[in-house]
């Protein structure tokens, strides 16, 4: 499918200054003690210890999916995350429990975005499963763009296209959001209802491919 970036024709949800001055009036924000000694200190700090955090969680991801990929029961090897068979699954869930000592769901199980993030792997790294993570570094794929966007996009096929095109605007996450918001508004008027954005205040948006 050919990508076709649309012109902006709906309004933003998520971005502009009067809509969030409405939400969080910056010029009330403080900050509680001496240190940070000042809201653009503050902030800063939180930008760089999440995206430090967010960088480790995706090297971590990494390698973990390229570990689960490597095992192997009874002749044969599991490729997915899940659904490669009730045998071979519980084998290694009985495995890592009991001989590794962790049950993967406290980290990633299914109420957290790492199967959305490792399906993308397989797309990034070609030959993902033939090289080593531990000696060759994966280097997370966008200089703007977190996760959150990655997450936001991850049922769509022309994701990649999207994303890349937002890294290249320099887009913020929210700046994110209202692109893709638009996108999908105007990719239905034009193919029908493909294409529903998942919104409500007690999960993270993301576009649900009807």
């Amino acid at each position: 499918m050919k990508f076709k970036n649309y012109p902006r024709e709906y309004e933003y949800v998520f971005t502009g200054e009067d809509l969030i001055k409405r939400k969080c009036d910056l010029s009330q924000v403080g900050v509680h003690g001496d240190f940070p000694e000042s809201e653009q200190k503050y902030c800063s700090l939180l930008k760089e210890t999440f995206g430090s955090l967010e960088k480790h969680v995706y090297d971590h991801y990494v390698k973990l999916a390229w570990l689960f990929r490597k095992f192997c029961y009874m002749g044969r090897r599991r490729i997915k995350y899940r659904g490669n068979g009730v045998r071979l699954d519980r084998a290694f869930g009985v495995y890592l429990r009991y001989f590794v000592g962790f049950d993967n769901r406290f980290f990633i199980g299914h109420y957290v975005p790492f199967t959305k993030i490792v399906g993308y792997f397989d797309d990034l790294y070609p030959n993902f499963d033939d090289n080593n993570p531990f000696e060759q570094k994966y280097e997370f794929p966008f200089k703007y763009l977190n996760m959150e966007c990655m997450f936001l996009v991850y049922q769509l096929p022309e994701r990649l296209d999207l994303l890349r095109y937002g890294d290249s605007k320099g887009m913020t996450y929210t700046e994110f959001l209202d692109y893709v918001l638009n996108y999908v508004n105007c990719y239905n008027e034009e193919h029908g209802e493909k294409y529903l954005f998942i919104f409500s205040y007690t999960a993270m948006p993301y576009i649900k491919k009807i």
